[in-house]
């Protein structure tokens, strides 16, 4: 199993405990961003041809340009993609939509004290990866999707 798939696995699982605490909560919040984010690279890692600079192209996706150009795609207005089946579009936009959607709901988990999550609200989060997880591999091979990935590395001029 992938790390991607065992991150989404832990942040299931934490949602299953009897009475999860705040911490597992948040946790499971967390690490289905967590999940989506390296599943995203691991993608765009697996296409690239030298195997032996694949950890150090891993290392180069920043989060907030991640975020920035998912916001980016998931615009119609930005990216209105006229050409292209409306379905895969649909779902890239939901993939993309979700990303930067769960990577906000992460910084609330880690850092922001004063919300309480409840188990419903966590769980929401949790299922949005998976349901996102779902999406990308209907999309996977799609030049709209490949080009998705690699604009994860290039950061959005303004």
């Amino acid at each position: 199993m992938s790390y991607h798939d065992d991150l989404l696995g832990h942040a299931m699982d934490a949602l299953t405990r009897a009475s999860p605490s705040q911490a597992d909560l948040r946790r499971s919040v967390s690490t289905a961003y967590y999940a989506l984010f390296h599943l995203l690279i691991s993608e765009t890692v697996d296409h690239w041809d030298l195997e032996s600079s694949r950890g150090a192209l891993a290392r180069m996706f920043e989060h907030s340009v991640m975020r920035k150009v998912s916001k980016r795609v998931a615009d119609p207005k930005q990216f209105p993609f006229a050409s292209n089946d409306p379905v895969i579009v649909q779902r890239l936009r939901y993939v993309a939509e979700s990303f930067a959607q769960l990577q906000y709901s992460r910084q609330i988990a880690d850092y922001d004290n004063s919300i309480i999550w409840s188990l419903s609200d966590a769980r929401a989060e949790v299922d949005t990866a998976v349901d996102a997880f779902k999406a990308w591999q209907s999309i996977r091979h799609e030049k709209i999707a490949e080009d998705y990935l690699v604009s994860l590395l290039i950061k959005p001029r303004d």
